[in-house]
């Protein structure tokens, strides 16, 4: 019966599913390829109208956009709307392989339906003017940029869409994140953490180095020392050992060095 029935069956259990006996509610990331012959359907699931059945508005939609879509929509071509299990293999390849697949089931016939491309892009930005979704990431430029391609396609990413790693029916992808606050390097008259005045501060690079390496090493033990609910995310983790490591504190940071947002020395700090 399609995507829609299913997806809310997950929306439902994003209500179930929760941390902290409520605290952090649970959130889904659902990601598609604008080839399929649902996604109509799927960009109306989060409208604010229409009939209850046809929505599921607590999860959070992406697009998986190939090239090729976009080429379509600069020369207002026509798009065909297939089924992954009538057209096997789209999901799992991109760049020219993909591009020759989609032009193969297309030229056998294989499309449930034909669109004009921007038909289809006009029906991606009304629902991004109405409920900020979906999200779009552009898949060739994703897996052309991955350190991972020699392990095959990368299929989609998370609900913040800052992480995009290989997964596939063994591996599920897992990401050990942690944070540095910049704010904590500005070191002062004060000390590390005393009140300044504009132009007796600098920034602790030194210390932000050893404070990075201490992180990407406890992170690294993280990996080993978790434990994992499901195996597929054991032995994703594992093998791959993925980390990551963001930042806070910019804008405290240019603040307390008395530093203009848009100044060139704040754009040289922040590189």
């Amino acid at each position: 019966n399609g995507l829609v029935p299913m997806l809310r069956v997950y929306d439902v259990t994003s209500h179930y599913v929760d941390q902290g006996g409520g605290k952090r509610p649970g959130a889904f990331a659902v990601y598609l390829e604008p080839w399929h012959a649902d996604i109509f359907d799927v960009l109306n699931l989060k409208k604010n109208h229409g009939k209850e059945e046809q929505r599921a508005r607590n999860l959070f939609y992406g697009l998986w956009v190939p090239d090729l879509f976009m080429k379509r929509v600069q020369e207002n071509g026509m798009w065909s709307l297939m089924c992954p299990d009538q057209c096997p293999g789209l999901a799992h390849c991109h760049g020219e392989e993909f591009d020759r697949l989609y032009a193969q089931y297309e030229s056998e016939g294989r499309h449930t339906r034909q669109v004009r491309a921007r038909e289809l892009w006009a029906a991606i930005l009304d629902a991004q003017i109405e409920t900020g979704t979906p999200y779009l990431l552009y898949k060739d430029a994703a897996n052309k940029k991955s350190n991972q391609q020699n392990l095959g396609t990368i299929q989609c990413s998370n609900l913040c869409t800052e992480i995009i790693q290989y997964t596939d029916e063994e591996e599920v992808a897992v990401c050990n994140l942690a944070s540095i606050c910049l704010a904590k390097f500005v070191v002062t008259e004060r000390g590390r953490y005393g009140s300044t005045t504009p132009g007796k501060a600098y920034f602790d690079h030194e210390q932000l180095h050893k404070v990075a390496k201490i992180v990407t090493k406890n992170l690294d033990k993280v990996i080993d020392a978790n434990l994992y609910p499901i195996d597929g995310a054991k032995k994703s983790n594992r093998r791959h050992r993925p980390v990551g490591i963001g930042v806070s504190g910019l804008a405290d940071t240019f603040l307390r060095l008395g530093l203009p947002f848009a100044s060139k020395k704040a754009k040289e700090l922040n590189e």
